[in-house]
């Protein structure tokens, strides 16, 4: 079996293939639905920025089992970006369109420029960061995707899948291990500097970006091959680790040695106990649309976040209401975002599509 990447199903129908990893597949959505909330509500998710870190170790799994083999065998590298973009590129587009609104409708109150936003504008259509830093006062917070801010995870996994197609893929195991060294010791120290894990969206702290990104990414790597060959038991004790990454996402603590704890330790723990474990096969289908609905709603979500509160003040609204409200709306924008990039990419010529 092959597995898509990150913003599709993990899983597959039984009668196609003997591995499921709808238990994955639930982890990453509620992990989306994390970072929703945490964006919406901080105090009520302090800890949902880790929730990259897991993403980044699934992806590194992920990507690992559905092409190591295929870029052994002769694929190209160029055919390998293209199926990566075409993966996330469309959905990425959306996504910054609802912030491009977002953004000209609160115009008044922002600090960026007409040359700013022009500038986005042009890198956003090459997935690229913005050179907002250009413009800008060192002092002044610098996304690097000020239309969709949660994109800047892509920019990081599009760079390490870059560096997985060229190199990684051709490593020994134990040499994976050196570079998870290196890249734990980098994220370290650019905690230690920043005071913070919540590194990489901006340009002060890239340092941190890339550090967290080589960590998780080649841990994930590391998962995959230790796991390969073995397929998971079925079992409601798989329901645990998935409790556990959501619970911990929702923790009320702040504490950056947990933080710190939590990407290093707890997310490829948690991984890896989901390539143990898989869900029984009458809850398996919740779990497969939850990582179906997980890229979706990680890329439409942060533009409507400023016009939902500006319609629903939440301090006229219980805080469950509040944030519930805001889950059921995304969640349906998000589906139709999906079915509307479905449709297009169905239309598109055969060229233009995933091979």
């Amino acid at each position: 079996m092959t597995i898509p990447p990150r913003g599709q199903s993990l899983s597959q129908p039984a009668s196609r293939t003997g591995h499921r990893y709808a238990s994955l597949d639930a982890m990453r959505g509620l992990a989306a639905f994390s970072v929703v909330v945490y964006h919406l509500q901080r105090p009520y998710a302090p800890l949902a920025y880790v929730a990259v870190d897991f993403f980044f170790v699934l992806s590194g799994f992920v990507i690992a089992r559905a092409y190591s083999e295929k870029l052994a065998s002769g694929m190209p590298l160029r055919a390998f970006m293209r199926a990566r973009y075409a993966r996330l590129y469309p959905l990425f587009l959306l996504g910054t369109l609802y912030g491009l609104v977002q953004l000209l409708a609160h115009w008044k109150s922002s600090n960026d420029t007409v040359g700013d936003l022009f500038a986005s504008l042009i890198t956003t259509l090459f997935m690229l960061p913005s050179p907002s830093f250009l413009t800008r006062s060192a002092t002044d917070i610098l996304p690097l995707y000020p239309l969709n801010g949660p994109a800047w995870s892509l920019f990081w996994e599009l760079l390490v899948n870059l560096v997985f197609a060229l190199v990684l893929f051709r490593m020994r195991t134990r040499h994976l291990a050196l570079i998870v060294a290196v890249a734990l010791a980098g994220l370290v120290a650019s905690v230690s500097i920043h005071r913070s894990l919540d590194l990489g969206w901006e340009w002060r702290s890239v340092d941190g970006g890339l550090a967290r990104v080589f960590f998780s990414f080649v841990v994930g790597m590391i998962i995959f091959r230790l796991r390969k060959g073995n397929p998971p038991v079925t079992t409601y004790f798989a329901l645990l680790p998935i409790v556990l990454i959501f619970g911990l996402l929702f923790l009320p603590v702040y504490s950056l040695k947990f933080a710190l704890f939590s990407c290093i330790v707890i997310s490829p723990l948690v991984v890896l106990a989901g390539t143990f474990l898989e869900i029984p096969e009458r809850i398996q289908p919740l779990g497969i649309f939850l990582g179906y609905l997980s890229y979706p709603i990680y890329m439409c979500h942060r533009g409507f976040t400023e016009i939902y509160a500006h319609f629903v003040h939440s301090d006229q609204v219980p805080p469950l209401l509040y944030i519930g409200g805001f889950l059921a709306l995304i969640t349906v924008i998000s589906l139709l975002s999906a079915q509307i990039v479905a449709v297009v990419q169905k239309l598109a010529p055969a060229r233009m599509r995933t091979p």
